[in-house]
């Protein structure tokens, strides 16, 4: 296998792109936060292997995510950049990937420069590498899945097949079974497209599928052996029979959620994915390049699957970037042959409206927040838009492309600082920690529940039912697990001389005046659109800096 030198290049780039900003970007609710404070439960803990919230287990995720985020925790402390950094080093690793095996499958050197750039600049792949999250690290290892599948089958390597079983084995550690059964379906439903016995069988390698097993048991065997049924029930149960039969956010439930999804995670680049979808077909017939019709299986596959599944997130369908990425350089080569007769005003309308739509969607939302200095931001749109004119202009159409990656890149990095921070902030209970952390006495949640607080104050904090309890009773309720309890509960305990601080969010403070909370605790203030109550003589203990008077809290 011949490691590229350009390769170390591409890592650098792509790593100090995905991890600028990353020290000013708190943990957020409601997703990033259960990932935060797991990981940090075990480093505290000393147990590695069985993850647990608020000092209970949990079955959310398999092991992955949490043994990357407490060895970054563990060498750089805990911090928001060493929470983050896992997803920025596998996206800065999935585009060398990328780069590598487009670049000894096609055997094409600018093509896979092409493929790398559009995956690295890709909209949903630029947040995804800022994220806490899984979806990093499984999009990596389902490219060394995909990829090496693809390579063995074709080159009559077994061995490369079996490399492939080894990172689904690390997609099945990182996702669950997901990891192996997508990649499986498209496969099996690719071979019965090309009608071809032989694929068939060149996918199930002995040595490959008994590598795929050890790996998954080093985890998986040890958990049932601890937890048993309960680990059955809490991971297979609830988080994938469950997800995949009874929609967890009913309103999301319809059939084109995924397909909305696809033109703007692309972006810059749906210009040319879509061109390839529709030319790529008429080169495949020409010339019988197996490719093609493999990228379209894995690009398509997953959005039927996961549109058949009850329950829909954003980021399910976030694999099918790196097909779409190769789409996308093939999309530019097939624009930019001379031999195919591509009118000027045509390329441009395909490579660059996507692009400097992108550009004016951030210069007008620039008007529309209340923070960051955007001068930077609008030197960078109509640099970019008058360099695309100005090439456009002069024939210079084979600079297009690496202006459109350039002038992103130059863009994101101005949405992160002045942007992205103070936004990510706001979904952040980062802010809250100064308020609790001088306040001796039981802390509480009403009505929505702040796990961040927990990660960052490292105090126990207890959610009390409020309107906004839909999951109560219902499927879903094995899935939180945060201290629950009945605000009559709370008020005897205050009754009672319990000393109590009650974190109210805006949409639950109506429910709260008419709870019978309310002419127990005193209003001391807002930290953003919170509002904080204290027992009336612990109200000393809580600082904050006040922003109106408690009168124009109850007004409307």
């Amino acid at each position: 296998m011949r490691f590229h030198r350009l390769s170390i290049l591409l890592f650098i780039i792509s790593f100090v792109f995905f991890s600028f900003g990353n020290g000013m970007l708190p943990v957020t609710d409601p997703v990033e936060s259960n990932y935060a404070l797991t990981a940090k439960e075990m480093v505290q803990s000393g147990d590695w292997l069985s993850p647990q919230i608020y000092h209970v287990y949990w079955f959310d995720k398999p092991i992955m995510i949490y043994w990357l985020l407490a060895l970054s925790y563990t060498i750089f402390g805990i911090s928001d950049f060493a929470a983050r950094l896992p997803s920025a080093l596998f996206g800065a690793l999935t585009v060398v990937l990328m780069y590598q095996e487009m670049r000894t499958i096609s055997n094409r050197r600018l093509l896979s420069i092409w493929g790398a750039s559009i995956l690295g600049t890709s909209l949903m792949f630029w947040v995804m590498a800022h994220g806490i999250v899984t979806d990093m690290v499984l999009v990596f290892f389902t490219l060394g899945t995909m990829a090496y599948a693809y390579r063995g089958i074709f080159e009559q390597q077994p061995w490369l097949v079996t490399l492939a079983y080894i990172f689904a084995g690390l997609a099945v550690l990182t996702k669950g079974p997901v990891g192996v059964v997508l990649p499986g379906l498209i496969l099996i439903a690719y071979a019965i497209y090309m009608r071809s016995f032989d694929i068939f069988k060149r996918l199930f390698p002995w040595q490959g599928i008994l590598l795929f097993v050890v790996i998954v048991m080093i985890w998986y065997y040890p958990m049932y052996q601890i937890h048993g049924q309960a680990f059955i029930d809490g991971f297979l149960g609830l988080n994938n029979v469950t997800r995949a039969t009874v929609s967890e956010h009913p309103d999301q439930n319809v059939w084109w959620y995924y397909l909305a999804i696809f033109p703007l995670a692309s972006l810059p680049w749906t210009g040319v994915i879509i061109y390839a979808m529709v030319k790529g077909r008429r080169v495949y017939n020409k010339y019988k390049k197996p490719f093609y019709p493999y990228l379209m299986f894995w690009s398509w596959g997953p959005i039927l699957f996961y549109s058949l599944m009850a329950t829909k997130y954003p980021t399910y369908t976030f694999i099918t970037v790196l097909p779409l990425s190769v789409l996308g350089a093939i999309g530019i080569v097939l624009l930019l042959h001379p031999n195919k007769g591509v009118k000027e005003k045509r390329f441009w309308c395909i490579l660059t409206v996507p692009a400097v739509f992108l550009w004016v969607v951030y210069f007008i939302a620039s008007f529309f927040v209340k923070w960051g200095f955007w001068y930077l931001l609008y030197v960078f749109v109509i640099t970019g838009i008058s360099a695309i004119i100005i090439l456009q202009k002069k024939g210079k159409r084979y600079l297009l492309p690496p202006v459109i990656a350039i002038v992103t890149i130059c863009i994101s990095g101005v949405i992160i600082y002045e942007g992205l921070q103070p936004l990510v902030v706001k979904r952040s209970a980062a802010p809250l920690t100064p308020v609790i952390e001088r306040f001796n006495g039981d802390i509480y949640n009403f009505g929505g529940y702040k796990t961040s607080l927990v990660y960052y104050s490292g105090k126990d904090i207890t959610l009390i039912y409020g309107s906004n309890m839909r999951h109560k009773d219902s499927d879903w309720a094995g899935k939180y697990q945060m201290p629950k309890v009945e605000p009559l509960t709370v008020r005897e305990q205050i009754v009672s001389g319990e000393k109590a601080l009650i974190i109210v969010p805006p949409n639950e403070l109506e429910t709260f005046q008419r709870s019978n909370l309310f002419n127990l605790v005193n209003f001391v203030g807002k930290v953003r659109e919170d509002a904080i109550f204290v027992t009336p003589n612990d109200a000393a203990t809580v600082k904050i800096r006040q922003e109106g008077p408690a009168d124009a809290l109850w007004e409307n």
